[in-house]
């Protein structure tokens, strides 16, 4: 004989909610949730293509992960937690690559935020030892004065990836000729 199954109790009919990036972010409208209640949204996350916040096609391979932090009524207001590359980009760059160099950087901001970032360089060909240590070296302090000098807000900001690639790619260029992404910006 098959059970009885228990009757859910109706919660009344889901709202919509607008979902707004910060105002250092231009506060671009990113599309609609549903909730019975404001209150069950706070904490949620949204992963959005970065080019629909920049408006640039160029971001297109960058997604953004936004948290909701606090709802006005039919709007909820967003704060970032992640800036990353998506895999399938950096599969397809490291495909030439012959040597790899993972530096993963923890450091603190101007407004004592703790921001990870995960860089990944790639040489063409491959290097003795010295010359990898002085690359990740390099790389490591250049990330490190370039988050401990900024504010959160300016570090999420819509250009960060490519404008720590290009500076770290001219800094290295001195060591060895190299590429550089910034694979992933975490708020710790």
């Amino acid at each position: 004989m098959a059970k009885p199954t228990k009757k859910l109790l109706k919660k009344g009919k889901k709202k919509w909610f607008n979902v707004v990036t910060p105002d250092y972010l231009n506060s671009v409208e990113l599309g609609q949730i549903t909730a019975f209640e404001p209150d069950t949204l706070i904490g949620r996350t949204v992963c959005v293509p970065l080019k629909e916040v920049s408006g640039s096609m160029r971001d297109g391979t960058s997604k953004i992960k936004l948290r909701i932090v606090k709802v006005q009524g039919e709007t909820c207001q967003t704060e970032p937690m992640q800036l990353f590359v998506q895999n399938a980009q950096v599969q397809r760059i490291d495909r030439r690559a012959k040597e790899r160099i993972i530096c993963i950087v923890d450091e603190v901001t101007k407004d004592k935020q703790p921001i990870r970032v995960k860089a990944y360089i790639l040489l063409n060909n491959s290097v003795i030892r010295k010359v990898r240590t002085a690359i990740h070296t390099a790389t490591t302090n250049y990330i490190k004065t370039f988050i401990s000098t900024r504010e959160t807000k300016d570090i999420f900001s819509v250009t960060t990836q490519r404008t720590i690639a290009n500076h770290l790619k001219d800094d290295l260029k001195k060591i060895y000729p190299c590429s550089v992404i910034i694979w992933k910006i975490t708020k710790a």
